[in-house]
C-alpha cells in the first residue's frame, strides 16, 4: 500500500509485533511487515511473527495498513456546553476511553482517538442536543496499530 505518512519506530507501540517474513505474499500490504522494516538498530530482540504462520493457508497474524484520521483534545467540545451537562458528559467519555488518566492523554494528543471513538463522542454530545462545533481540537493522520 503507497501512503505518504512516514512511520518511525516511536510510532509502534511496544506490544505490537512486527513480521519479518520477506517470502509472506501479503508483505506489501501488511502493518506487521511494514513495522518490521522500522525496527531501530539498537533494539535486538522482542515480539515478532514466527514462520510458522506460513505453514498456513492465510496469515493468522495479518493486519491490513490502515491509516485514520486520528483526533485529540475536548476543549472544542466543550467550549458551548451548559453547566448542567458538563460533567456528565465528561463522566461518560472518561468511562468510554477507560477512565480519569486515559481522558487526560486523549485530551493532551498522547493517545488519539480512532475515528470510531470520535463517532462515540459525537453521538453522545448529539445526544444530548448539542449540533454546533462538534470537532476536536486537533487531528493527525496516522497508521492504526489498535
Amino acid at each position: 500500500m503507497e501512503t505518504d505518512l512516514t512511520l518511525t519506530a516511536g510510532q509502534i507501540p511496544p506490544s505490537f509485533s512486527p513480521c519479518f517474513l520477506n517470502e509472506c505474499p501479503k508483505t506489501d500490504t501488511c502493518l506487521r511487515f511494514l513495522a518490521g522494516k522500522h525496527i531501530p538498530d539498537d533494539k535486538l530482540g522482542g515480539l515478532a511473527i514466527y514462520p510458522t504462520v506460513l505453514k498456513k493457508d492465510t496469515c493468522p497474524c495479518y493486519k491490513a495498513i490502515r491509516v485514520i484520521h486520528a483526533a485529540y483534545g475536548f476543549n472544542t467540545l466543550f467550549k458551548d456546553i451548559k453547566l448542567k451537562d458538563d460533567t456528565p458528559l465528561r463522566n461518560r467519555i472518561k468511562a468510554h476511553v477507560g477512565g480519569r488518566s486515559a481522558y487526560y492523554r486523549y485530551h493532551r494528543g498522547e493517545l488519539l482517538l480512532t475515528p470510531e471513538q470520535q463517532t462515540w463522542i459525537i453521538d453522545l454530545f448529539r445526544h444530548y442536543g448539542y449540533t454546533e462545533n462538534l470537532h476536536f481540537d486537533g487531528y493527525r493522520d496516522v497508521y492504526d496499530f489498535t
